[in-house]
């Protein structure tokens, strides 16, 4: 039996229109150099922290030192390397310029005599120490690093407080020392003060005063010496160093250590 023209061809898109559909919904062929899809994407580069733009709050508890929000215990062994490096990190905001530094009594003094010797590590010219103190004593005092302090006069005042409590004053020459015996709540600063006085007035040309602690004096018995020269009549002293090493008294002090 015959068919018609219109027939055959409908027949023949019947039997073609699936094989195109077919490859309509077959997937692209692969490029070869298309990575793998389970292989590793490289991350972005890292980008560096922000660098501070100001000069963190510095301050000196019981425990140690704190830069900004960071805490140095300096008894652990790596206690030291960690505040320079913290320290270096913020040179910029340091080198050259004076800063603030606050200290609460019971701080240990060799804990401040580190803190005071890394800051003069990065160029601080001088470091003004917050300290509470008797009401009648000034609150902060400017102290200037050891290093910056060359070329006193033999006849510069030096003054500790002793192991006891009490006090020896002496010339950085050395000689011999005077000392005062504790009072009821510590060292008794109306009669150091005498002693300080007569030094003082003995050395005209040295407007420096250098004081440190034996080992074991908290730093506000320290603070309070030092303080204490600026209600001392006839006597004015305009720099205050803080010793690197605890002196002997009576003992010439070396300022190179």
């Amino acid at each position: 039996m015959s068919r018609s023209p219109r027939f055959l061809f409908g027949f023949g898109v019947a039997l073609v229109w699936p094989w195109l559909a077919a490859c309509d919904d077959s997937p692209p062929p692969k490029n070869p150099f298309d990575p793998s899809p389970s292989a590793t994407k490289t991350p972005p580069p890292a980008t560096a922290a922000p660098k501070p733009t100001t000069a963190p709050l510095l301050s000196i508890d019981d425990m140690g030192v704190k830069i900004g929000y960071s805490q140095v215990l300096l008894d652990k062994p790596e206690g030291r390397d960690k505040l320079d490096t913290e320290l270096q990190e913020h040179k910029s905001h340091f080198e050259g310029k004076e800063t603030s530094l606050a200290v609460v009594r019971k701080a240990k003094l060799n804990h401040v005599v580190t803190m005071v010797t890394a800051l003069e590590k990065i160029g601080v010219t001088k470091v003004t120490i917050k300290t509470e103190t008797r009401k009648e004593y000034p609150a902060e005092l400017p102290f200037t690093p050891q290093a910056k302090a060359k070329d006193l006069e033999p006849c510069t005042v030096v003054a500790m407080v002793l192991d006891d409590r009490g006090t020896a004053v002496w010339k950085i020459s050395g000689g011999t020392a005077s000392k005062r015996a504790k009072g009821f709540a510590g060292p008794d600063l109306t009669m150091t003060g005498d002693t300080i006085e007569r030094f003082a007035k003995a050395c005209k040309t040295s407007t420096t005063f250098m004081v440190s602690a034996a080992e074991g004096i908290e730093w506000g018995l320290a603070y309070d010496l030092a303080a204490s020269t600026k209600k001392i009549e006839n006597v004015s002293f305009d720099r205050y160093v803080l010793l690197k090493e605890t002196p002997i008294a009576g003992r010439k002090v070396d300022l190179d250590g």
